[in-house]
Parts: structure tokens; sequence; C-alpha cells
């Protein structure tokens, strides 16, 4: 068992908020001079006169170096009107009450829904685990002893702070540096193992970028998408091959289709249609011919009591031409088309709801597209971006909407394969081809209809990508430094140690030159401590700082922080007196005009707060007018003009709080719904092991050994055998050669694995050999598949599995 390392305090300690006032560039030396500054505050209304000349000087130095800030606050306006979800029917409106509070309860609310987030998707990645393990076990390919399962569910979070020092705050660089600059983790996907994507998937979507509905980490993790997403166009040299294989980015882009606003847009969009579709106990969408003469065929039986003497195996052919069938496959085609044609219809017209991210990938898909392969068509372009929101997104929860706590209750075999066909053709029109029912024959019925339904998708595929482009420049880099707020992180040690270790690994591939700053958080670190077990692996509330930036750099960026700092603090100062007024009445009311007066009013108040306030903002005040980012000239113009706006500006997201809070509740209740429903699924597990124990308990212990000894096993069967038997379907061995061909088949060292060889009768070697694994031909059999194609041969799927478990099993 691995200890917790000796710089980390092993107690639970209770983790206090920030100050309210916090910087760090200096700590605020004693004021004894409180009347420096005589600052008037405009009205909203008031207009202001022109300057001198000598003012206009001092004015224009100011406004370039406030600039910047306006900058990044315009371009961040324009983003909210995007990312803000629209949602007219929630309006609850503000009737009193505190800005502040209310922007803590919805910050509060946020970090519980992302708390309550990772701990879904830790249980979702065990019962994963458990289910190939359990199902392995049925196999006889693994011990009972093997499958672990843990009361995860059930964990309290610990915290803890880490003790020392330095290495804290070596920490909190390496994370500032995940956090702020996504090119690390973009780059790092290209190379990490699958074992390290698992890992590295969590901590990205559910730690570094934790908060679902925060704009920041909303923006730094598009912007992450958009560089791996580069990258992966990039080294492709065809569009059949993009984004297809079970890759980091395509597992990255898959979950973070499950944070909330996702899920959120599925639910508000699908639940009515599928469960109207899941709740009809009549409906039978089936259109395979096979199956619908053997579900008739067991109906009758049923109904009758009597065996039915019609035939229970028919071909393809045998059973689209009976007319029984053809009676039944027209109406339940019509029906098909119906309701897939309403649900395509109903995503065309629901395209305002999608939330921005999703469809910036979108973008992002098509733009590389026609940047890597300009000779791509329309449908090859809308091929790849169906990829994403078809495949990766829509289909899923179509197919499985219980999971997704769009359809409530447990759906019947019938309203699942119902679903299961709607999302077959989603499927298949997403991937813009013609050929429908090459594969699955019974398909083909629907070709004319799937052919004029292609070109309405590829239209909604163009339209989705139509979103405004994210800034992802310095910018936007600038903006973000800008924050009044330090981002904290909640991270268990685990977490902290894989990334360094992870990034250590990778650096040669990462790292661009000797001074990037990665290169120079690592060098300090060292190697990685080691992974601790689960119980010895607590989480800790990481506060991130930037300490590799260059020193002049740095202390711009502070001095500009310091400035919104002081806008902040001087417009919740001033705000402070409007308590009570109508929003009307607020433009008609001159602001206090000097600070010294607030400063007496809290006094008289004995506001310690306020007063602590009022301390900070004059000491700001001097900072700024010494590096000339405020002019005391022209009556401080622009920061009268800043705070003044600023209130406004609150006034109207208080609203927007208000609203988003409100539609974040039912969010909240969704996760936590989902929780309840993992535990049962847990519940389930635990149960059915608990069974096979008491099995394996009673079994007799040489029956047991003797499984463990079991000598490998040959059996031989000619051509003429195996297509007696109906596990040869087809064969290229020449008609005439056949009475000189046999196969052989063995077992091989690993259970479940065996050995399958074409050989010719007096030959030394065999002409060809191959594995078969019985987990891949159960896998073609769940997903119906009839045939297993092998190199000179085809095997029928139903009877080979017959022969293996008859003969070695």
């Amino acid at each position: 068992m691995t200890n917790i390392p000796d710089f980390l305090n092993p107690n639970k300690e209770k983790i206090e908020k920030n100050n309210e006032i916090e910087t760090n560039i200096i700590q605020t030396p004693k004021i004894e001079q409180e009347n420096d500054f005589i600052i008037p505050i405009p009205s909203f209304g008031e207009v202001e006169n022109k300057s001198n000349q000598s003012n206009k000087l001092e004015s224009n130095k100011e406004n370039q170096n406030i600039k910047e800030i306006k900058k990044k606050e315009t371009k961040e306006t324009n983003y909210n009107k995007i990312y803000q979800t629209k949602n007219p029917e929630i309006q609850p409106q503000i009737t009193s009450g505190n800005y502040q509070k209310d922007l803590d309860d919805l910050n509060q609310l946020k970090r519980a829904i992302s708390v309550q987030s990772k701990k879904n998707f830790e249980i979702e990645k065990e019962i994963k685990q458990l289910d190939q393990k359990i199902a392995l076990l049925i196999k006889n390919r693994i011990t009972l002893n093997e499958v672990q399962i843990s009361n995860i569910e059930d964990q309290e979070e610990k915290v803890i702070s880490i003790k020392d020092e330095r290495v804290r705050d070596q920490y909190s660089g390496l994370f500032y540096l995940m956090y702020h600059m996504p090119k690390y983790i973009a780059t790092v996907t290209r190379y990490v193992n699958p074992g390290e994507c698992e890992k590295l998937l969590q901590i990205v979507m559910f730690t570094i970028y934790g908060n679902h509905y925060d704009q920041r980490e909303e923006k730094l993790l598009l912007n992450l998408f958009e560089l791996a997403l580069y990258s992966e166009f990039k080294n492709c040299t065809h569009t059949n091959t993009l984004l297809r294989a079970n890759t980091t980015i395509t597992k990255l882009l898959f979950t973070y289709t499950r944070r909330g606003p996702g899920q959120l847009y599925l639910k508000k969009l699908l639940a009515d249609h599928l469960q109207a579709i899941a709740s009809d106990e009549e409906l039978n969408l089936e259109i395979n011919p096979v199956r619908i003469y053997e579900q008739w065929v067991n109906e009758e039986e049923s109904r009758t009591g009597i065996t039915s003497e019609m035939k229970k195996k028919v071909t393809y052919e045998e059973a689209a031409e009976h007319p029984k069938v053809i009676e039944l496959l027209g109406p339940r085609v019509l029906k098909l088309q119906e309701l897939f044609n309403d649900l395509l219809q109903l995503i065309a017209d629901k395209i305002d709801m999608v939330p921005y991210g999703i469809r910036l990938i979108c973008k992002q898909i098509r733009k590389l597209t026609l940047e890597f392969f300009p000779n791509a068509d329309k449908y090859d372009i809308a091929a790849l971006v169906g990829g994403f929101f078809i495949l990766r997104f829509l289909n899923p929860a179509v197919v499985t909407p219980t999971a997704y706590h769009i359809v409530e209750g447990k759906l019947t075999p019938n309203a699942r394969r119902n679903l299961t066909l709607l999302a077959k053709l989603l499927q298949l029109l997403s991937n813009m081809v013609d050929s429908f029912g090459k594969k699955e024959i019974y398909m083909a019925i629907l070709r004319d209809f799937m052919v004029e339904k292609k070109k309405q998708l590829a239209i909604f595929l163009e339209d989705i990508c139509d979103v405004a482009d994210l800034e992802t420049d310095d910018e936007l880099d600038q903006f973000l430094a800008l924050s009044s707020e330090n981002v904290t992180i909640s991270v268990t040690l685990n977490e902290l140690f894989f990334i360094h270790e992870l990034f250590a690994k990778y650096s040669d591939k990462v790292i661009q030159d000797e001074n990037d700053p990665l290169k120079t958080a690592l060098d300090k670190m060292g190697e990685a401590p080691k992974q601790l077990d689960r119980d010895q692996n607590p989480t800790v509330q990481l506060t991130l700082a930037n300490h590799y930036a260059n020193p002049l750099s740095k202390e711009r960026g502070n001095v500009l922080k310091m400035y919104q700092e002081t806008k902040e603090m001087l417009a919740t100062i001033y705000q402070q007196l409007l308590d009570g007024l109508k929003e009307e009445e607020v433009d008609a009311k001159i602001f206090v005009k000097n600070l010294q007066k607030l400063r007496n009013e809290a006094k008289a108040s004995k506001d310690r707060k306020a007063n602590r306030k009022i301390k900070r903002i004059m000491f700001n005040m001097k900072k700024l007018l010494k590096e000339k980012i405020i002019s005391k000239n022209n009556n401080f113009k622009k920061l009268r003009s800043d705070v003044a706006n600023y209130i406004k500006q609150r006034q109207i997201n208080h609203q927007r709080i208000v609203n988003e809070s409100s539609l974040l509740m039912s969010v909240k209740e969704s996760v936590d719904r989902h929780f309840d429903y993992l535990k049962n699924q847990l519940g389930i597990y635990r149960e059915y092991l608990d069974n096979v124990r008491k099995q394996a308990f009673e079994k007799n212990q040489k029956t047991f050994k003797g499984s463990q000894q079991r000598k490998k096993k040959v059996m031989k069967f000619s051509h003429n055998e195996l297509e007696k038997i109906g596990v040869l379907s087809d064969s290229e061995v020449p008609k005439e050669r056949r009475t000189f061909v046999y196969f052989k088949i063995s077992t091989t060292s690993s259970p479940g694995i065996f050995n399958f060889e074409l050989c010719y009768k007096n030959k030394p070697n065999p002409l060809y050999v191959t594995n078969l694994h019985m987990e891949t031909i159960l896998e073609a059999q769940h997903n119906s598949e009839i045939f297993l194609e092998l190199d000179h041969v085809a095997l029928n799927v139903n009877f080979l599995i017959h022969l293996l478990k008859k003969n070695f099993l």
C-alpha cells in the first residue's frame, strides 16, 4: 500500500474561502491620508462636458491602456449572446435579494452539478469495467477473485491541504498551464495509450474543466478541441477514416456531449417524441421479413396453443415472399417513414436549441474538412459533421433513452427494437451514401425514401455550422487573465501525480523549445510520486497561479487585473446605496459625489467590510495612477464611465443569474436521478456476484482444480463435415480439391481462444491459420451477424458457437 507523501497534511481540514479582497501584487498597507482622491461618479444619464486639450492627451494615454480591457469585455458580451441558453419558458422575475448572494448561490449550484457529474462518470466507468469482467467470468476467462466491486457511490470526499508550500506552488503552476494553455493537452492526446487515455479524459472533462456551465472553461475546452481536431485532420489521409476510431479526441468529444448543456438539449428535443414511441404497446416497426415471419409464427402458436406446421427457419427470400409478411410489412414501412420524418423535422426545427459548443465543434469539423480535403463534396462534409452530431451525440440517446433519462420506465423488447430501427436509419443517413441495404438487405425497401431525406439532413448539417467563431487568440488569453477571481479546482492526489507523470513522459513530444514554461515547471518538479491506493487518495482544493510567466508580462497583467478589481469594488460600494430603488429610477439618481462621503457613511454604520473595500480602492488607485492606467487630470473619466456601465450591466446580469439558477436546478435534479439510476445498476451487479460466489463456494474443489489443468484438445473436420453441420457457409476452395482439404480446430493456453487451421492432405504446414476469439464470435451473434468472414471461407456464427460449445467448452 502506498502512503500519502510527507508534504501532505493527513488530517481533513476545512477549506476556507479566499478573502473577499485579494491580490497577488502586494499587501494593502495602512493608509494615513484618506483624502487623496475626490472621485465624482456620474449617473447613467449624465453627459460629460468636453475636456480641454491637455486633458485629451491624458485621456488618450488612459484610453490606450484601458482599450484592451474594453475590447475583451465586448467580445465576452458577444460570446454571451451565443452561449446563453435561451429558455423563454423559465423567466422568474427578480423581486428582492442580493446580487452577490444570488451569484454565490449560482456558483455553488454549478459546483454541485460538476462534483456529482464527476462522481457519476466514475461510477459509469466502474460499471463498464464490471460489465466486461463479468462477461469474461461467464466465459471462464478470469476467476471470481479478479472481479472486485467497490462502494464508490457511498464514498465521501476527503479533503486535505498540501503542507509543503513549494510543492503546492509547483502543482498550482503546472495545472495553471494545463488550464490556461489547452495546446499542451491537445498535443498529448495524440500520444497517450488506451490506459492513459481514460485517466486523461476524466481529469480534463471533470477536474481541469469540471464546471459545465462556466463560460471561461467552455472557451478553453473548445479551444482544446479545435487544436486537437486540427492535429487529427493534419495527420489523416482520407475522410473515410476521420473520427471513426475510438481515439482520445473522439472519446473527449463524446464525453463533452454528455455534459449538462448537451443533456438538457437532448431531453428537451427528444422526450415527447421518444416517450410516445416507447409507450405505444401496439406499435411494431419491424421491417426485417425474417423477423416478421418468426414473430408471426410465435404469435400464432401463443394464440392457439397448437404447434404450428409452418417452417421455423426460412430464408430471407422465403420470408419476403410470404403473403402474411407482405401484408404486415407495407403499413410498418409507412409508419417507420412517418416517425423518422417527424424526428428529422423536429431536429431541424429546433436547431436554435443546439448548445453553442456542439455547433462550434461541427463548424470546426466542416472548416478543417474544406482546408485539408478541398475536393470533398457537400455530402462528404456532411458525413463528417454527422459522424459527430448524429452518431456520437444524438444516436446514443435514441437507442438508450432510459440511460439519458429521456424516457421513464423500463423499455419493452419491442419498444427497444422500434427505437433501434429509428437510430439505424439516422446512422445510415448520416453516412451520406446511396447504398442503403447493402449490409442489411431488408433496408433496401427504404432506399428511395432515404435518398430524398439525405438532401434534407445535409442541409441541416450545413446550417448547424452557421455559428460565430470562438476567440482563441492572444486577446482571449489576456481577457482570461483579467478575471478578478482566482481559479480553484478540486483535484485528487492521484490526478495531480498522473498529470505530472504523463507530461514528464511525453515532454519531448509536447515541449517545443527550451524556454517553454512547461519545461521550466517539469524541471523544477522532478520525478512524479507513485499512485496511491483508492482509500488513500484524498482531494485537494488547488488554487491555480502563474509561477512561470515573464516577470514584465506578469506585472502588466497584475496591474490590469487591479484595474478590474477596483472597478468591481467601486461598483459594489456605490450600488449598495441603490438598494430599494426601482429599476426605472436608477438613471434619474445622481451618485454620491466622492469616495470620502462613502467612507464616512461606512464609518457611521461601523461597516468594516465596506471600510476595507474603500481602503483597498484608494490604495489601488495610487498604483493605477503611477502606471498611467487612470488619469486624475480628467477626473478619472474612463474609470467613472466603466463603473457606471458595470453597474448597469450587473443589473441585467442579475436577471440572467436568476433565470440560469432556475434552469440549473432542473439539471441538478436530473444529475441526481442519474446517480440513483447508477446506484441501482451497481446493486444489480452486486446481487449477481453474490449469487456467483455462493455457487462457486458450493462447487466441488476437485472439479475446479481439474478445470484449471485442462489439456489441449485438437479436433479435425473434413470440408464436407463442416458443410453438412452448417458451420461452413461459403468456401473459395475449388470443388475438385475439397476432398483433400480438412480443418483443424484446437484449444490454446488462453481460455476462449481457439486455433483454426485450413490444411491440405500430405502437406506438413497448414495453408491458412488464424485465431477464433469466442468473445468476438458472441459479439457478432449479439449484433445479429450471420457469417464470420475469414480468408478463403465464411463460417455460420450460430453453428460455429454450437460446435465450439459442444466440443471444447
